[in-house]
């Protein structure tokens, strides 16, 4: 189960009362009224997605810090997110129930392969503009029974076509979802304004680049504006500076290296592209106000 395992999910899985697993290709999760509510919140180690994620929502609603953007997951609403997305902080409210259903790498190409010239042109597009979806009760009720059925194929070993089964249930979910999706705005171009725009290109960049870039002036040149520019409308929108974006975007980069096992905090160094450990451990006990090596005795 290593594909699945190897996400670092927080302790909050740990405490769910049901898993479900399919080899190594799939999991299911039920979780059910968690302790922690968004009074109790607490700052949590990112992670970085190894696999394709699906959150449900069937009572209360959870608050979930999404490649540097806060999100709110109500009832009778999914988020999907995928591999390299970094998550930094989930809380619940009260009464909190959901599911959270995770797809290896290699299913999920296997889906996208049988899939193909099948789905819909925009689809993928779609999903990264709009990763929650909110659905009618009708469109729930299906959702929620084809996750039942995925639930009562992995359970059942002894089916002959447990695994295309399986498989053709996950099919149908996804276009399902995708269905909805294109219904709401399958005929509408995401309404940005230009600051809008501005700022998810921004912090998409800093997912893919941050780790070898930490000057304001390279992301500019990228989204074609000054770095005066870019600071303005990163401030108008939070308070904080373009600068502080990066910071964090970096050093959520080097907690996630750090959770790996046997990574050296030289081998991070390198990886982050600092030009030795000393300077990347200075950087890091800065913004953090402990050491590399104080932060990864915590972990253990």
């Amino acid at each position: 189960m290593d594909t699945i395992l190897d996400m670092n999910l927080p302790e909050y899985l740990q405490k769910s009362v049901l898993h479900e697993y399919f080899t190594d290709q799939l999991a299911v999760v039920d979780i059910d009224n968690p302790q922690a509510g968004p009074e109790e919140k607490e700052e949590r180690v990112p992670m970085r997605l190894k696999a394709s994620v699906l959150f449900l929502v069937l009572s209360g609603e959870m608050d979930i810090d999404v490649n540097y953007q806060q999100h709110n997951i109500q009832k009778n609403t999914a988020m999907h997110l995928i591999a390299n997305d970094i998550i930094l902080d989930i809380s619940y409210s009260p009464g909190f129930k959901g599911y959270l259903v995770i797809f290896s790498p290699e299913i999920r190409s296997e889906i996208m392969g049988l899939t193909v010239g099948i789905r819909l042109p925009r689809a993928g597009q779609l999903k990264r503009a709009y990763p929650i979806q909110e659905f009618s009760e009708q469109e729930f009720l299906r959702v929620i029974g084809y996750i039942e059925r995925i639930k009562s194929y992995i359970s059942d070993e002894t089916h002959l076509y447990r695994s295309p089964m399986i498989r053709n249930e996950i099919m149908n979910l996804l276009w399902d979802i995708d269905n909805s999706r294109w219904k709401k705005h399958g005929n509408a171009e995401p309404n940005l304004t230009h600051s809008e725009l501005l700022r998810e290109q921004f912090r998409e960049l800093l997912v893919e680049k941050c780790r070898h870039h930490r000057d304001v002036g390279y992301y500019a040149q990228l989204l074609c504006v000054t770095p005066d520019y870019l600071s303005r409308v990163i401030r108008e929108h939070d308070g904080g500076s373009a600068m502080k974006w990066i910071i964090n975007a970096v050093v959520m980069e080097a907690k996630c290296l750090m959770r790996q096992p046997g990574k050296t905090i030289n081998e991070i160094a390198q990886e982050m592209n600092f030009p030795d450990q000393s300077t990347f451990g200075k950087f890091f006990k800065k913004h953090t106000g402990v050491s590399p090596k104080e932060y990864q005795r915590g972990l253990r």
